[in-house]
C-alpha cells in the first residue's frame, strides 16, 4: 500500500465532472466523484463546519458512540472505471480488546471520512503497479497546500449557479 494525500477537488473542464485528486509525490490519481461528495471534501479541506452534522459527520459520531474509529482508508481496485475502497474501522471492546472491521465504500465517502477522522489514505500496490498514478504535465507547479479559499468559493459558486443541463449531466452518471 502507498499512502496518498488529498491534493484537492475540482472540475474536469472537458467533461464538467467533479474530480478528487489524490497525490503521492508529484504524481496524481484522479477519481471522478459526485458533486455532494466533492462539496463535503472541499468543505473539510477548507475547515468549514456546518451548524448541523452532515452525513460524514453523522457517521463519525455513530462510530464514536460505538467506541470505534477509522483506522485507515484503502483504495483497493478499479474495474470498468469504477474505483473501490475499504474503510478499516477499529472497534474497542469493554474488556480492552479490539476488533478490525473492513467496510466496502465508495472512494469519495471513504476519503471524506478519512479527512474528518484524521485517518491515513492508501492506494493498493496493484493500482500503483498498473500506473494509475500518472505524471501530470504541470507536476511541480501544483500547490503543495490545500486548495485556496477563493478557489473553494468559486467551486461552491459554480455548484450554486449550475444550469439544469449541467446538473442533469452530473446526476445522470
Amino acid at each position: 500500500m502507498i499512502e496518498v494525500k488529498v491534493r484537492g477537488v475540482g472540475i474536469d473542464p472537458k467533461t464538467m465532472s467533479t474530480v478528487l485528486l489524490l497525490s503521492s509525490g508529484e504524481k496524481i490519481l484522479p477519481i471522478l466523484i459526485g458533486v455532494a461528495e466533492a462539496t463535503a471534501i472541499a468543505s473539510e479541506l477548507e475547515g468549514n463546519k456546518s451548524i448541523r452534522p452532515q452525513t460524514h459527520d453523522l457517521m463519525i459520531q455513530i462510530m464514536e458512540k460505538l467506541e470505534s474509529k477509522v483506522e485507515k482508508v484503502s483504495i483497493t481496485d478499479v474495474k470498468d472505471n469504477t474505483y473501490y475502497a475499504i474503510i478499516t474501522v477499529v472497534q474497542e471492546s469493554a474488556e480492552g480488546a479490539s476488533e478490525k472491521l473492513e467496510i466496502d465504500a465508495r472512494p469519495s465517502d471513504a476519503v471524506a471520512l478519512a479527512l474528518k477522522s484524521g485517518a491515513p489514505i492508501y492506494i493498493s500496490d496493484k493500482l500503483a503497479d498498473e500506473l494509475v498514478l500518472m505524471e501530470i504535465e504541470t507536476a511541480g507547479t501544483l500547490p503543495k497546500e490545500p486548495i485556496a479559499k477563493d478557489e473553494v468559493e468559486a467551486f461552491k459558486q459554480f455548484l450554486d449557479e449550475a444550469s439544469p443541463e449541467e446538473w442533469n449531466r452530473f446526476l445522470s452518471r
